[in-house]
C-alpha cells in the first residue's frame, strides 16, 4: 500500500461553500456517506485519577458530550469498553458497544474493537473525553476520507488520530500491528493511503479547534467547566492557557 506523495502535505480538503453549523443542538447534521462514529471509553483514567468515560463535567458524564457531539452527523455511534466496565447510558441516545479485548494496549486496540463491529465502511474514532467536540468537525473528518483509507486531522504541525477517519480496509494492518506489539493509531499511516486534513478546513467547523481539547488530569476538568461556563468566545483564551 505505497502511499502517494501529494497525501502527505497537510493540506486542506476541499469540502466546498457548506454553511457549518454550530454544534450541540441535537439535530442531525446532512452528510454524505454515510459513517460510523466509534467513541473510546476504556480507558483507565490514571492521570485523571477515575474512570473518565463516568466522570461528570458540568452534570453529564464525559462521554455523554462526545456521544451527543457524534450524534448530529453519523449514521450509528459504537462506544467501545473495558470487559469490566459499565457505561453510564445517555437519555435520548442510543448506541452500540464493543468490548476491547485488548484493552490495556492503546488507541490502536480501540479500533481494531471498533471497526470488527460498525455497520459502515467508515469509522470516525473519538475519544470519550472530548467534551467540545464540534458536530460539523467529525464531518470534516469523515468527508476527507473520500478515495482514501484514513483521514487525519493535522493540527499544529502534530497529526491527531482521534478525529481521524477510517475505513474497515485497515482492519488487518490494525491486528498485525498489534500482533507485533504496536499500540500506535499512527503507525497505521505509513500502510494506508491516507490524507492530512489541514487546519483550514478544520476551521470551517470549528474556528478555535476546541474540538480537540481533552481532558486528562483533574485541573483540566476544571478549565473545560469554565469553557463551557463562558462558551464559545471564552474557549480560547483558555484552552490557549492550559496548553
Amino acid at each position: 500500500h505505497r502511499v502517494p506523495p501529494d497525501f502527505w502535505d497537510g493540506a486542506s480538503v476541499d469540502l466546498g461553500e457548506r454553511r457549518v453549523g454550530a454544534g450541540g443542538t441535537g439535530e442531525r447534521m446532512a452528510v454524505g456517506e454515510a459513517f460510523s462514529a466509534a467513541v473510546l471509553a476504556g480507558g483507565f483514567g490514571r492521570r485523571l485519577g477515575r474512570d473518565k468515560a463516568s466522570c461528570p463535567l458540568a452534570g453529564r458524564p464525559l462521554l455523554h458530550w462526545t456521544v451527543a457531539a457524534a450524534a448530529e452527523v453519523a449514521e450509528e455511534i459504537v462506544v467501545v469498553r473495558r470487559p469490566d466496565q459499565e457505561l453510564p447510558r445517555a437519555e435520548g441516545i442510543a448506541w452500540r458497544e464493543a468490548v476491547d479485548r485488548r484493552h490495556d494496549r492503546g488507541p490502536l486496540a480501540g479500533l481494531e474493537a471498533a471497526l470488527g463491529v460498525a455497520r459502515n465502511d467508515l469509522v470516525v474514532l473519538l475519544a470519550c473525553d472530548m467534551p467540545l467536540l464540534r458536530g460539523e468537525a467529525v464531518r470534516v473528518a469523515a468527508e476527507g476520507a473520500a478515495g482514501v483509507e484514513i483521514a487525519m486531522p493535522l493540527v499544529g504541525g502534530q497529526a491527531q488520530p482521534l478525529l481521524g477517519a477510517y475505513r474497515k480496509a485497515v482492519l488487518g494492518r490494525a491486528e498485525r500491528l498489534l500482533d507485533e506489539g504496536e499500540g500506535r493509531l499512527r503507525a497505521l499511516l505509513p500502510l494506508a493511503a491516507h490524507r492530512m486534513i489541514g487546519e483550514e478546513a478544520l476551521r470551517r467547523a470549528d474556528a478555535e479547534l476546541v474540538s480537540f481539547t481533552n481532558v486528562n488530569r483533574p485541573g483540566d476538568l476544571e478549565r473545560v467547566a469554565a469553557m463551557i461556563e463562558h462558551g464559545a468566545a471564552g474557549a480560547a483564551a483558555l484552552r490557549e492557557g492550559a496548553e
